[in-house]
């Protein structure tokens, strides 16, 4: 990322990368070793580049500081310009785009975000688009690495793939859950079994 700095406004953070061992059966179109067109990108990246557009076209049209507002893309380099292209297409400007190509993971990038924003005053309102199932392990990232100090809205495409291939990516992309994670379960886990003691003896 860049270091442009942010005391206010709006950053959405466009999660495309992916693996392509893992998105099931590849499009009749698609050619590894030739040019790369939009239509080669998987449906459930697509899935997540359309929710980005949609919650950029929300915010140019509802948010008083609409025009601060940045388009992170975290894609590999041979994706890049591809979707770029694609979000300037669909009505996002390059002025509003800035591209993360080294990034790899979840947790790098929230890693960078946090670098990035932590000694603001004013931070911007922050949106990751990813995948649904990504959720369970941007939550953990976030208990585990920042005790719920960094505040990010999640934003979940739907991912259509077989149930295998999903939990493949979900290994990849699972850090080590520190020990914040485990008291938080432990709390989470103690206070369900407070509330099912309360609401049994109300039966009784």
């Amino acid at each position: 990322m860049s270091d442009n700095a942010f005391t206010y406004g709006n950053l959405i953070l466009l999660y495309s990368n992916f693996n392509y061992e893992n998105v099931g059966p590849k499009p009749d179109s698609f050619r590894p070793s030739g040019q790369l067109t939009y239509i080669d990108l998987p449906d459930f990246v697509k899935a997540r580049i359309t929710l980005c557009i949609n919650t950029f076209d929300i915010i140019m049209k509802s948010k008083p500081d609409k025009f601060h507002t940045k388009v992170i893309l975290i894609a590999d380099s041979q994706f890049s310009q591809i979707i770029v292209n694609y979000l300037n297409q669909n009505g996002v400007s390059s002025q509003y785009i800035e591209q993360d190509n080294t990034s790899k993971s979840i947790e790098s990038v929230l890693n960078n975000l946090n670098a990035r924003i932590n000694t603001l005053n004013n931070p911007p309102a922050i949106y990751f688009v990813g995948s649904v199932w990504q959720k369970e392990v941007f939550d953990s990232i976030i208990v585990s690495n920042f005790k719920g100090k960094l505040k990010v809205v999640f934003e979940g495409a739907l991912d259509h793939r077989p149930y295998d291939l999903i939990q493949r990516d979900k290994l990849t992309e699972e850090p080590k859950k520190g020990s914040n994670y485990y008291k938080q379960k432990v709390k989470n886990k103690a206070i369900d079994s407070l509330l099912n003691y309360i609401f049994s003896n109300k039966k009784k």
